[in-house]
């Protein structure tokens, strides 16, 4: 599924302590299950990347089933995950936020491996994020994913390990979790010109039967 979205100067997903709490990024073609059920979602996408923060990939926002789906407009998700690239300091670099009280961030910049294509050459940039467990428990990883010519995965490049998340999940007393999955743009610069405008090449969701 290949599609096109835009993000206006001013929007972001961003919180930090004292006061920060900004939710107003565009949400769409959002994909919504169980959150235990949850097993990895891909995404492959490519913008013309100037203004600081510029910023595209993977959103994720758990929640119980009694609480609204997350909108631009509505309140600000309790939780979240954000992930993909965002421009920062004048070079498109790996990007990752995880919220749960206030968000935190991890970024490193986008490197290529040898004899792989240029991503704003056509391929674009893809990320990965998945369940997996081992002996100490059970969590979420992101990836970036070099695909080879015919779109297999040629390497699984780790970026970072999310353990909460999944800590409640099972946990049903105030209703079940639900996790909501869509494509991430926004640009939190508000003196720029014009929107961002993101090129998704795929965007997939799976989910335990």
């Amino acid at each position: 599924m290949a599609f096109n979205l835009e993000a206006p100067p001013g929007t972001d997903i961003w919180r930090k302590p004292p006061s920060t709490n900004i939710w107003n990024a565009p949400i769409s073609h959002t994909n919504t299950g169980p959150l235990k059920k949850f097993l990895s979602a891909r995404v492959t996408f490519w913008a013309d990347w100037t203004e600081r923060y510029d910023q595209a990939g993977l959103l994720l926002v758990p929640r119980r089933a009694s609480a609204p789906p997350p909108t631009s407009t509505g309140p600000a998700p309790d939780k979240w995950i954000k992930t993909g690239l965002e421009y920062y300091q004048s070079r498109p670099q790996l990007s990752t936020v995880g919220c749960d009280r206030f968000a935190d961030w991890s970024v490193v910049p986008l490197v290529l491996t040898a004899g792989e294509a240029d991503p704003g050459a056509g391929t674009g940039l893809t990320i990965e994020i998945a369940r997996e467990g081992d002996e100490h428990g059970k969590s979420l990883w992101v990836y970036r994913l070099v695909l080879g010519s015919g779109g297999e995965v040629a390497e699984r490049i780790p970026l970072r390990e999310i353990c909460w998340v999944l800590a409640d999940e099972d946990d049903e007393t105030a209703g079940e979790w639900l996790l909501d999955v869509g494509p991430l743009v926004a640009r939190p610069e508000k003196v720029a010109a014009a929107p961002l405008k993101v090129e998704f090449k795929s965007f997939e969701v799976q989910w335990a039967s």
